[in-house]
This record gives structure tokens, sequence and C-alpha cells, in this order.
């Protein structure tokens, strides 16, 4: 493995595992004053860590961060954590594949390229991680407790809305101030 090489993996190593901590601060933050369930907030750190690293790196912390706060903090319970780590796994490999692949591409193309590019991976991973909640929903979940699907998966989904809302607002902004900062100060470059 070349210098760049390694030293691109510890770049990334250190960028999940900055993300994965926050992944379990949020949360705690966010349930101290109740606002837990409503805003999703593990989802928002998971979320913005794959704009940062690979897909693989990224669906990886995707899949421990559940684990890691369920273990440390009880929250979420295990069931929970269980779903969790496949619906944050696919979060988070979903925005790194769509920002890496599609959203460089066109970031340059036109003045807001890249807030398009960075909203429109939000939008696409967040689409497909509901898609995923509901398939969980409605094949493993609901069966096991004696719920009609579509009902439950929805309800699921509903609840979770303002934190679907917060996800769209929050992690484009988050990632664009990062990326700004990181242009300026050469950040997380073979240069740094």
């Amino acid at each position: 493995m070349s210098a760049d090489k390694k030293l691109q993996t510890m770049h990334e190593v250190l960028v999940a595992g900055l993300f994965g901590a926050l992944g379990i601060i949020v949360p705690v933050l966010f349930h101290i004053v109740g606002l837990g369930r409503v805003f999703l907030p593990m989802h928002l750190p998971i979320l913005t860590a794959g704009f940062f690293v690979s897909p693989v790196v990224a669906a990886a912390v995707g899949f421990v961060t559940p684990w890691a706060s369920s273990f440390l903090t009880g929250m979420p319970p295990l069931p929970t954590a269980v779903l969790m780590s496949i619906e944050l796994s696919t979060l988070s490999a979903v925005a790194s594949v769509c920002y890496q692949n599609f959203g460089r591409r066109i970031q340059g193309r036109f003045k807001g390229g890249k807030i398009v590019s960075v909203l429109s991976a939000t939008i696409i991973a967040i689409v497909l991680r509901i898609f995923v909640d509901l398939a969980l929903l409605a094949t493993v979940v609901a069966p096991l407790l004696q719920l009609p699907a579509g009902a439950f998966g929805l309800a699921l989904v509903l609840a979770g809305l303002p934190g679907i809302v917060l996800q769209l607002t929050l992690v484009p902004a988050v990632v664009l101030i990062i990326e700004r900062v990181r242009e300026e100060r050469r950040l997380w470059t073979n240069e740094s």
C-alpha cells in the first residue's frame, strides 16, 4: 500500500470515528431535552459522515454506531439498534455513493452546483432509507407485533417527519460549511 493510500485510509478512519462519536453524543443531548425520538438525532452525524468518507467506511460507521451507542448509553434498545444499524448503514453509504459519483461531477458546472449536489445526495439517501425502513417494518417488525404492515410503517415514518426535515435542512448546511473550511484550510487532503 502506498503512503498516499495509507494516509487517505487514516484520514477516513479518523473522520468516521469523529462522526461515529457524534452519533453517540448528539442523541444523548437530544434525549436530555426530550427530543430524541422525534428528531432522529443519530441520523444527523451518520448521514453527514457519508459526504466525507468512502461508501464502505460510511456503511461501516452507520452499522457500528447504533451498536456502540446501545452498549454505551442503552439507546437505542437492542431490537431497535438492529434495525437502525441496517437503516443508518444504508443512509450513509447511499449519501457517499451519490455524492462521490454524481455530486462532484455537477459541482463546478453551474453556480450553486455544490448546493444542488449536496442536497440531491441528501434527498436520495433519505428516500432510500425510508424505503429500507418500510421494507424492514413491513416484513419483520409488523408481523412480530401482529400489526398491519403498511399502517405501522407509515405511522413510524410520519412520526420521524420532523427528523427528516431536520436532515434535509441541517445536514446540507453542515456539509457545505465543512467543505468550505476544508478547502480554505486545505484539510483532509494529501498536502495536509
